[in-house]
């Protein structure tokens, strides 16, 4: 009997980055060879960031780190690279893309989200490439209310900030590429991702939700036992629209080559939301806090704001419109592949939230037995029953 071929190598952009860092790590744990490709920043090399933030040192075997960058002609590589990854590349994970709402410099910006991964694609569809995993974000909908379907992209809809409208864009263009070029575009679109930040070179990134129950957790141990007004202009009955990063990889790695997933569009995200008034309640709840309150920012304007509520408010100022727009993703297409593969919804039921706030002060989890590893289920965590397409030789 012949030895198995070994796994084509997966290609990574943004292995540095909050959720980019946390999916190396768990294609590298199934046992899938990673390419990271990343750029010098603040003194680092691409290697030594790729390191921190993924927690393991590239070996050239399980991990290797390539040196480039998107915002560059040829996204800043070698020709002895491009014809290397056009021989051994078939799945590009693109993570990459600055998170920053209102860019000093849009052209670099633009370049980034859009030409860069453009180029990347093309460059490398002459070769063994597959298919391209897109990590985009839910909010491509802009200032939409209501339920946005997993198939909907530019409906005419306005924005909050340039981010939102050039991460569509890079969507639309992506998928008019991969379509031309015969390549299948998954596009993945997560709500506000929360979980531990990653060391990098530049400290640790600003997580708002961590930060804020660090901040909370800290006036509800002054208090002892008090109540301390803390007043939140926002939306009370509209959705709490944030995803645990685990959920986000998991799913995104599920997803990647599922037999079922070609072209498609999914919204990651937390199925049955709660209200942001439900999710204020179950964090005083857990930090012993009293007089927190979420103000409906419509009909109320908060006066005689206590020094507290306006530190909170300068916190929130970037993320306000967000917390007073209602919107529902629906999550029809990603649950259903899903649940084929075997990955639970996400939950923010009152154990989950108490999780997240554990997570965020540095409480360590209690252990759980773990389900015996099921042999019918290959290195992504999919079903035998959905295969791979072969590849091609």
């Amino acid at each position: 009997m012949s030895a198995p071929r070994p796994m084509s190598p997966v290609l990574v952009t943004g292995s540095t980055g909050f959720v980019g860092r946390e999916l190396t790590r768990r294609l590298v744990d199934s046992g899938r060879p990673v390419i990271a490709l990343a750029r010098h920043r603040e003194g680092w090399a691409p290697a030594e960031r790729v390191a921190a933030a993924v927690g393991l040192a590239p070996d050239g075997r399980r991990l290797e780190v390539v040196e480039g960058d998107l915002t560059l002609p040829g996204c800043g590589l070698q020709e002895s690279q491009w014809r290397r990854f056009r021989d051994t590349v078939e799945t590009v994970f693109h993570c990459a893309g600055e998170t920053t709402f209102f860019p000093d410099e849009m052209a670099t910006f633009r370049a980034g989200h859009i030409d860069g991964p453009l180029g990347l694609l093309v460059g490398l569809a002459g070769g063994r490439l597959r298919r391209w995993l897109h990590l985009s974000t839910a909010y491509v909908c802009g200032r939409r209310s209501g339920v946005v379907l997993e198939r909907e992209g530019d409906v005419g809809q306005r924005f909050h900030n340039p981010y939102e409208q050039v991460k569509l864009e890079s969507e639309l263009a992506i998928r008019r590429a991969g379509a031309q070029l015969g390549k299948d575009v998954r596009v993945f679109r997560p709500s506000i991702v929360v979980g531990p930040a990653p060391e990098t070179a530049g400290g640790q990134p600003a997580n708002l939700f961590f930060g804020f129950i660090r901040m909370v957790a800290a006036v509800a141990k002054r208090s002892n036992g008090f109540e301390v007004p803390l007043r939140i202009a926002a939306r009370p009955s509209a959705r709490f629209n944030i995803v645990p990063v685990e959920y986000v990889t998991e799913a995104v790695v599920a997803l990647a080559e599922h037999g079922e997933g070609a072209g498609q569009t999914f919204h990651l995200v937390v199925s049955d939301a709660p209200t942001q008034e439900t999710m204020a309640a179950m964090i005083m709840a857990r930090l012993g806090l009293t007089g927190l309150s979420v103000v409906d920012s419509r009909r109320v304007e908060i006066s005689n704001a206590s020094p507290l509520e306006r530190k909170v408010a300068r916190m929130i100022a970037g993320y306000r419109e967000y917390l007073e727009q209602d919107v529902r993703f629906d999550d029809a297409t990603a649950r259903r592949l899903l649940d084929r593969c075997g990955v639970p919804p996400s939950l923010l039921s009152t154990d989950a939230v108490h999780r997240l706030i554990d997570q965020a002060l540095g409480v360590p989890p209690v252990a759980t037995p773990q389900p015996a590893c099921d042999p019918s289920r290959n290195g992504f965590g999919i079903d035998s029953a959905h295969p791979f397409p072969p590849r091609s030789v």
